[in-house]
């Protein structure tokens, strides 16, 4: 029972992650192209990792709930920017 509440809370963060980071604005900002594949992958391996939940019921633990939770935050801290995500501001 307890195993379909960590997969339901992992499920949430990850498809947060991926739709936080499809849905960034980046119309008035400058970006590089390297920034614009790593945020493809992330974005596929976030929606991947929420397929993989759905449906093929591995068991999630309270761990990788956590470790989705702390991404998901990461994300919403930066407001989707991935770049933000590797370099901070001095």
């Amino acid at each position: 029972m307890i195993e379909i509440i960590f997969q339901f809370i992992a499920l949430l963060a990850y498809l947060f992650c991926g739709l936080r980071i499809i849905c960034f604005d980046s119309k008035s900002l400058r970006h590089r192209q390297s920034y614009s594949y790593l945020a493809t992958i992330l974005i596929a391996s976030f929606m991947g990792q929420s397929v993989h939940i759905l449906f093929f019921k591995d068991p999630v633990t309270l761990w990788d709930a956590i470790f989705a939770v702390l991404l998901a935050v990461l994300i919403y801290r930066t407001k989707g920017n991935v770049a933000k995500l590797i370099w901070s501001a001095s």
